[in-house]
């Protein structure tokens, strides 16, 4: 028997990972075949055993996405060696990575859904190993790649009647992978919280809602997203018209397209920035028979604890993206109420914020349309059914402008890193802020612990009822506000829409 606790078995093979100065580490672990060829729009297959020992010392290539423009990361990377490649992609992406103590378990399992709009993104963006939660909460770290865009979303009917979507399938295999093989890592599969943030945080809500996913997980955490963001059947069949129309093929002979060709028609359809929303799951009748927050209020994960929240000023990342944004607030309203429903949302801003200008009440109406009140709405749907929680990020980002104060995934860093822990972090030249990151850390690994986000040492946060509505603030102070921003939220009461794009 080998003495090197990196080296594992797993149910398809043996893995040697990394020993990180007291947490040991595993990348690039396959939890599918690679979707190559034929396998392209269809479910994930089971991995191939392998034999003698396969390294997992390196992160796997991203999912096939648009290759930005190198530029300072806005939220700082827990520790720059743990950093996977962004200008390496591929369609062979199905790969997730462990992070686990060298204590032997069973620990408690979190495991990480990347976000970035269901186009860009990996799992270890944004945090690294996970090896801030491996080494101080004794928590085994799971983060995962899943298909993205027309690879991962792309409605292609019965040609591939589970291809509108493949990416979500992905989460559910990884999690699958996580049920059999965990205890080898000395994680506990009775005891797994997903988590997410963005397109991250929709996600643990359609893993709420579909049936493929019931009894894999046992905690969620959902950071700026809620449980609405899907496509109708419809719509999406749409947008995959347009692609195959821009490509000139048919849905049977889409997989002979080479991959290039296939991201730059997408890309040609929904450039990144201005088709932020596209890509997104479709309710399908099966692997999503419903709008997963619907789904929700039905019990579909009743028993689960929920912690869920959302952003003070969400909509600040894209104005900065793209000043006009929010100024698109009264179409994107009058297309979803009408005008005169459109004109009462605006009406209810405008006389809660009496000192605001119209671009700043268009921006709050954005961040509540986007995130505000869907997250509110799966609070609402699961507490009927499980403790929940919820929690308002209101601090700011000593290392970004002022203007982007609270802004969407700001609150990343100040869970990741635990304050001052993490050397040469920027939260660690702010006392207020370090303290707030610690506390913060700190739920997050109670709640993946417990299924509750209590403290001994911090003051009671309140469960959510539809009725109190009692949210932790995490701010300048940390206290619990019964129903905050009710004025606003009041008037979204009774109104249904399809969540779109705020983008033409």
């Amino acid at each position: 028997m080998s003495t090197d606790r990196t080296v594992v078995d797993t149910a398809a093979g043996t893995v040697r990972g990394l020993d990180l100065d007291g947490v040991l580490a595993w990348r690039g672990l396959p939890y599918a075949e690679p979707p190559l060829g034929e396998l392209r729009h269809r479910p994930p297959q089971p991995v191939r055993p392998w034999t003698g020992v396969r390294g997992a010392r390196r992160f796997a290539a991203r999912a096939m996405q648009p290759v930005l423009p190198a530029m300072p990361a806005p939220v700082p990377v827990p520790t720059p060696a743990a950093m996977d490649e962004p200008s390496r992609i591929s369609e062979n992406c199905l790969y997730l990575n462990v992070c686990a103590p060298v204590a032997p378990g069973p620990h408690p399992v979190l495991v990480w859904v990347h976000g970035g709009g269901y186009v860009v993104g990996a799992g270890p963006e944004h945090v690294g190993d996970g090896d801030t939660f491996a080494r101080r909460d004794n928590l085994v770290v799971v983060t995962l790649n899943y298909r993205l865009g027309a690879f991962g979303f792309l409605n292609l009917g019965e040609t591939h009647p589970h291809a509108a979507n493949g990416g979500l399938l992905d989460q559910i295999a990884a999690l699958r992978w996580v049920r059999d093989n965990i205890a080898s890592f000395g994680g506990d599969p009775a005891r797994v919280t997903i988590a997410g943030n963005s397109a991250g945080a929709k996600s643990v809500a359609n893993l709420m809602a579909a049936p493929a996913a019931a009894g894999l997980f046992h905690g969620v955490i959902s950071q700026s997203g809620g449980g609405d963001h899907v496509a109708a059947e419809e719509v999406s069949a749409a947008l995959a018209a347009r692609l195959l129309a821009l490509l000139d093929v048919r849905p049977n002979r889409l997989s002979q397209v080479p991959a290039a060709e296939l991201l730059a028609a997408q890309t040609e359809l929904s450039p990144f920035g201005r088709g932020m929303w596209v890509w997104r799951p479709t309710v399908d009748g099966a692997v999503l028979p419903e709008v997963p927050v619907r789904r929700v209020a039905d019990g579909s994960a009743a028993g689960v604890p929920l912690l869920a929240g959302s952003n003070l000023e969400e909509s600040a990342l894209y104005l900065a993206m793209d000043p006009w944004a929010g100024d698109r607030a009264p179409r994107v309203l009058a297309a979803a109420f009408g005008e005169t429903g459109a004109q009462e949302v605006l009406s209810a801003y405008r006389a809660n914020r009496p000192a605001a200008s119209t671009r700043e009440v268009n921006a709050a109406v954005m961040t509540d349309e986007r995130y505000g009140v869907p997250t509110v709405r799966l609070l609402d749907a699961q507490s009927r059914h499980a403790p929940a929680w919820r929690y308002r990020f209101d601090a700011a980002a000593p290392w970004l402008s002022p203007m982007l104060a609270a802004g969407h995934g700001t609150e990343l860093p100040y869970v990741w890193a635990h304050g001052a822990d993490r050397r040469g972090s920027p939260l660690s030249a702010d006392p207020v802020a370090a303290e707030l990151s610690a506390e913060m850390h700190r739920r997050w690994a109670a709640f993946a612990r417990t299924g509750s986000p209590q403290l001994p040492d911090q003051p009671e946060w309140p469960r959510y009822t539809e009725t109190e509505r009692e949210t932790w603030i995490f701010g300048t102070e940390r206290r619990a506000v019964a129903d905050p921003g009710a004025a606003e939220r009041k008037v979204w009461d009774g109104r249904t829409w399809a969540s779109g794009t705020w983008f033409e």
